[in-house]
């Protein structure tokens, strides 16, 4: 499998047509034929279908399109990888209203940092933007998605709140309980799918759009909350607490539409941010350990 294998196929896949893909690329249809063969060998899957209208991608060749878009992209600006243009750089981001600005902050400055001449407009989700900071459960077919962070979603109580005798939780306990709800919120649909099957219920005070909110009512007392861990650093007004009998949680990252592409040291300095914000949390679960009073007993 090389480059050339995976352009075929882009092409094949975007077509729908060999013949129609064999122009687009220049090349002989059975140039385009051999190679996608070869191709289905090396990853032992079949990623087309033939008909008479011309091909048909398989669940495999689906799946296959995204990561293909990305490696072509990241391939063709692979010279640019280790130097920076000294041409400014002007990049518009959007901001999904359910994340926290706290490790979007850092990725944010990383990127000023490290990419010289870049200027970054921040602008609102509903806005147009070159990236976009979303979770995984919100992106398009047609997107390429660099993951930064993972986050477990836990309850957030306020000090001295009854729950907070417990080390870990059951949704069971979540019961009738005072809660503050967020719309939007990526897991929502998720949540409320094991409360009703379960036949639990909360007592709903009120309902905010982001977690920053969400976390100022808990601490003033007005009932418990479902928020993603890393939300609520550097609090001292809020305990956190695991659930015991589910999992929730969402994958953070950055996204942008494959046709849009972008010089390869700026993908690669917004990579490379991954291994800063681990281990910022790495340290900040450290600290938990050893206050419990503000994070996990």
């Amino acid at each position: 499998m090389d480059v050339r294998s995976l352009r075929y196929f882009i092409a094949v896949f975007e077509e729908r047509s060999l013949s129609a893909a064999a122009k687009r690329c220049f090349v002989a249809q059975p140039s385009i034929s051999t190679t996608l063969s070869q191709l289905e060998e090396d990853l032992d899957t079949k990623l087309f279908v033939r008909h008479s209208k011309g091909v048909a991608p398989t669940d495999s060749g689906t799946q296959l399109y995204p990561h293909a878009c990305r490696l072509v992209n990241e391939f063709s600006n692979l010279k640019d990888m280790f130097r920076h243009s000294d041409k400014p750089l002007s990049l518009s981001i959007s901001l999904a209203p359910f994340l926290s600005g706290t490790l979007i902050s850092q990725v944010i400055k990383t990127m000023l940092d490290d990419i010289p001449g870049l200027t970054l407009s921040l602008v609102d989700a509903s806005e147009s933007a070159d990236l976009r900071f979303t979770c995984d459960s919100y992106i398009q077919d047609d997107d390429v998605f660099y993951p930064l962070w993972e986050d477990d979603y836990v309850i957030a109580m306020p000090v001295g709140y009854w729950l907070a005798d417990y080390s870990s939780l059951s949704i069971k306990q979540i019961d009738k309980q005072p809660f503050v709800s967020r719309t939007p919120c990526d897991i929502l649909e998720s949540w409320n799918f094991i409360m009703q099957k379960q036949g639990l219920t909360t007592d709903v005070r009120a309902q905010v759009k982001t977690e920053e909110y969400a976390l100022d009512l808990v601490a003033a007392g007005l009932g418990i909350s479902l928020i993603p861990e890393h939300s609520s650093r550097g609090r001292a007004d809020v305990v956190l607490r695991t659930l015991n009998d589910i999992q929730l949680k969402r994958v953070v990252g950055l996204a942008h539409n494959k046709d849009h592409s972008f010089p390869a040291y700026v993908i690669n300095t917004i990579l490379m941010t991954k291994n800063t914000l681990f281990n910022k949390k790495a340290a900040q679960k450290a600290l938990a350990h050893r206050d419990p009073h503000h994070f996990f007993a």
